[in-house]
């Protein structure tokens, strides 16, 4: 799918202004990747997991090598090496960090369970469960249709949403083969056409396929326009960055497998920044306005990641994708046609998390209100408040999720296991699943 005429040409017209308004200075965005930061495999005993940015960060020490960061460690780093801003940093990491069980609300593994406990600081926290890493979280941190990992719930994924899966990053490749090196830009236009292409993917090949709110509407979006916008290289002659070949194998651990570079190798815990990187410019950081605009960008060249996949997902097996009307499920206070304005894709993303985050967090900790909610939770205000976003009229009601979407309730925590996740067909069209089942007595007990 291709804009119209018009259309790309005033996105032309906006990519060259904004490249126009910035300044290069390496000095300032040069990131130092020796010494101390110096490119390290992560060893046997490292925690690393479905963030390459993270994983990166943690190969070269700008969080601790292990995988074990604290919430300001992830700030921090993601600031000074990327170029996110303080509030586009905070709340990935406020909103991801409970979610994995943390015993202290502030430590986390960025990949799998913690093997290890430390000192908690918080006497009132207690967990429900014992802590999990950022590996764990299926529909409320990690989600379907990312980039490069298979669904969990796919077959053939062995319910491991978590590595990179290398026919997925060289259907992402193979969107510049053929391009003179020189000319190859993975773009934000570029990621849009991988991400159409990923939601596609998943509604034919992943029967429990959904998107909550948080993640249809803002995290799914930004993880790819984060490739383009964190992993690009600045130079004086594109001030606003080029990601090339060699730059996007380099942050998710891809070699060419052969002198021949016909085919690919991906080293798990090999992702690394490039030994000559420029991040994005100083006076430029990457902040949560930033991140809207470049959803609608992405929507404009793809109208319907935000029309039809923005939040929904299969009901009744393979390709049943159904979409959540989002002026039924807000009361009106945003509808499709008003998604669009201002910042409202985000603003609903974020105010969503407010109705749906305790659903899950009541199944890892007790006294959820007095605790996570009240020391997390409470700053995400305070962190989207330049999006101007107009309050709910209502909470939001899940049975417009727990009443269809099967997928939802399998991500829900004390949900049925999912059975033959594994190589084959998890179910045909029509079979009934006992997702569904506890769908729908989901609906019956809430009436």
């Amino acid at each position: 799918m291709r804009l119209p005429l018009m259309s790309a040409f005033t996105a032309c017209l906006l990519l060259i202004s904004t490249a126009s308004s910035l300044t290069f200075d390496p000095n300032s965005q040069r990131v130092n990747v020796t010494g101390q930061h110096k490119f390290i495999q992560a060893g046997p005993n490292d925690y690393r997991g479905p963030c390459p940015g993270l994983n990166a960060l943690a190969n070269h020490g700008y969080i601790p090598r292990n995988g074990v960061a604290t919430i300001d460690q992830m700030i921090n780093a993601s600031t000074e090496v990327f170029g996110l801003s303080i509030d586009h940093a905070s709340s990935a990491a406020i909103y991801s960090t409970p979610m994995t069980v943390s015993p202290d609300l502030n430590t986390i593994s960025i990949g799998d369970p913690l093997k290890v406990l430390f000192d908690i600081p918080f006497g009132d926290i207690k967990t429900k469960i014992s802590p999990q890493g950022l590996n764990f979280p299926h529909n409320s941190v990690e989600f379907d249709a990312s980039p490069t990992r298979l669904d969990k719930y796919q077959p053939g994924s062995n319910g491991n949403p978590n590595d990179l899966h290398l026919p997925l990053f060289q259907q992402l490749f193979d969107l510049q083969k053929g391009l003179p090196d020189n000319d190859v830009n993975f773009s934000i236009f570029i990621l849009s056409d991988h991400r159409r292409r990923r939601h596609l993917d998943s509604i034919a090949k992943n029967p429990l396929y959904f998107l909550p709110p948080f993640q249809g509407l803002f995290q799914n979006g930004v993880k790819y326009s984060l490739i383009s916008q964190m992993f690009a290289n600045r130079s004086a002659e594109r001030s606003e960055g080029r990601l090339d070949r060699n730059t996007l194998m380099s942050f998710y651990g891809i070699e060419y497998a052969s002198p021949d570079k016909k085919s690919l190798k991906y080293t798990k815990g090999g992702e690394r920044i490039p030994d000559i990187w420029y991040r994005r410019a100083r006076d430029d950081p990457y902040d949560l306005r930033k991140s809207n605009d470049d959803l609608l960008a992405q929507a404009r060249r793809n109208p319907d990641l935000i029309n039809k996949y923005s939040m929904g997902g299969n009901v009744a097996g393979l390709d049943s994708h159904r979409t959540i009307d989002i002026g039924q499920m807000t009361n009106n206070t945003y509808t499709r046609e008003t998604i669009r304005s201002g910042y409202n894709l985000s603003c609903l993303a974020f105010m969503s998390t407010v109705s749906m985050a305790p659903r899950y967090l009541a199944g890892y900790y007790e006294n959820v209100p007095g605790t996570v909610m009240a020391r997390l939770y409470s700053k995400l205000p305070a962190l989207v408040k330049d999006l101007g976003c107009e309050p709910l009229r209502g909470p939001i009601d899940e049975r417009f999720f727990s009443s269809m979407f099967a997928g939802y309730n399998a991500s829900l925590p004390g949900a049925p296991p999912v059975p033959r996740i594994g190589p084959g067909p998890l179910r045909q069209m029509g079979e009934t699943s006992k997702q569904e089942a506890y769908a729908m007595a989901s609906l019956r007990a809430t009436g």
